[in-house]
């Protein structure tokens, strides 16, 4: 996406604000014979059936700007059990979880301010901050893990704004910190008192009984916001997310929520919440793992079977992506790809400051077998060439 021409007079925020590449090439994605490794859609073949809701008069009229208190109290409960004990004054149901994202950044930064993010990291919350105009500081996140050193580092010297982590099967690498890095990132967010931004829309994900415990639920002087969503667990049409906020942002996220749509919609927001109360969300997760895992499982065997030995990456423990890691360029991959009939997206646009020219983002959510192998098929010709 072209930047905007300044004849048109647009503000400074227009004019820093890129495009995003997922959401662009997603008609590309939809043409009749394409293959799509290229977005994180959940599988429809696996979404629940909605319940049935008795009055819908009652959701007719404008709502409450922090939620429906139906659902608050069912998530309420949820995210106790979950491990992070919230009351119902810290909620705010958002648009999907991006919304939370897009508030959190607009409290928090102002053009010019530090803000600490793993390298690489979510595209859309790189479209948000540099849209604000933020001054990206990057910190490393590889196979090995998270940089404690070269983070604790940064805090000292750079006095950041925030912090924005994705500890739990992160996008798009699919790292999930270990119980011993999240009590680590924790303490040095607690000692530099650096606010934490945390983005946790995999977690219920979960394959391999990975430790998920959020890093919010560590801090005991920081202050925190987290950012959830339904939209990977149950239906992604309708938008609901949420933000748990530490007491003291409350009021300002919330006056940020107001600013914006007034109200998150009702009718999305009814239906979870009915969906929470039947006690249905247990069983449905566990299904979910478990068609997920043997896509990845899959996904696994047609890597090893079809791609070279020189791509290297790691099992992802949870989510929705593959992380590859190749020996040549991959920025051109996409269109190549388009052209053989497989998209692809190339890790270039999760990039901050560390190269990401030779890497590849495949997500394994929506695919049949059939398709997954085809494509697989597909792009390792692509490679070849």
């Amino acid at each position: 996406m072209t930047s905007p021409a300044p004849e048109l007079n647009l503000s400074d925020y227009a004019n820093r604000l890129p495009g995003s590449p997922v959401r662009e090439i997603l008609h590309v994605s939809q043409q009749p014979g394409m293959i799509s490794f290229a977005g994180g859609l959940p599988d429809a073949a696996v979404m629940p059936e909605m319940p049935v809701l008795d009055n819908l008069a009652a959701i007719s009229q404008y709502g409450t700007s922090d939620g429906e208190s139906s659902l608050i109290k069912e998530l309420v409960k949820w995210l106790g059990e979950e491990g992070l004990p919230c009351s119902e004054e810290q909620v705010i149901i958002t648009s999907g979880s991006q919304q939370g994202l897009d508030l959190a950044a607009r409290i928090l930064v102002d053009a010019g301010s530090d803000v600490l993010v793993e390298d690489p990291t979510y595209l859309a919350m790189l479209q948000v901050l540099r849209g604000l105009g933020a001054n990206l500081v990057p910190f490393t996140l590889d196979e090995q893990g998270v940089d404690l050193a070269g983070l604790e580092s940064l805090l000292q010297t750079r006095k950041p704004r925030m912090i924005y982590l994705i500890p739990t099967f992160q996008n798009p690498t699919g790292y999930s910190y270990s119980e011993q890095e999240r009590r680590a990132v924790a303490e040095l967010i607690d000692r530099y008192d650096v606010t934490l931004v945390e983005d946790d829309p995999y977690r219920v994900l979960n394959y391999d009984n990975a430790f998920t415990r959020p890093v919010s639920s560590y801090l005991t002087s920081a202050k925190w916001l987290y950012m959830g969503s339904f939209s990977k667990m149950l239906w992604p049409g309708l938008r609901t997310g949420f933000v748990i906020a530490h007491p003291e942002l409350y009021p300002w996220i919330l006056r940020a929520k107001q600013a914006t749509d007034l109200h998150s919609n009702r009718l999305g927001q009814a239906i979870i919440g009915q969906f929470l109360k039947e006690g249905r969300l247990p069983d449905h997760v566990a299904k979910l793992k478990a068609h997920y895992q043997k896509k990845r499982d899959y996904m696994q065997k047609l890597l090893q079977q079809y791609l070279p030995d020189s791509v290297r990456w790691q099992l992802p423990a949870g989510g929705m992506f593959f992380w590859l890691t190749l020996e040549q360029d991959t920025r051109s991959v996409l269109q190549d790809g388009i052209e053989a009939g497989v998209v692809a997206l190339p890790g270039t646009p999760f990039a901050v400051e560390k190269s990401a020219d030779n890497t590849l983002r495949l997500s394994f959510s929506q695919m049949t077998p059939e398709d997954m192998e085809e494509g697989v098929k597909r792009l390792a010709g692509v490679l070849a060439r």
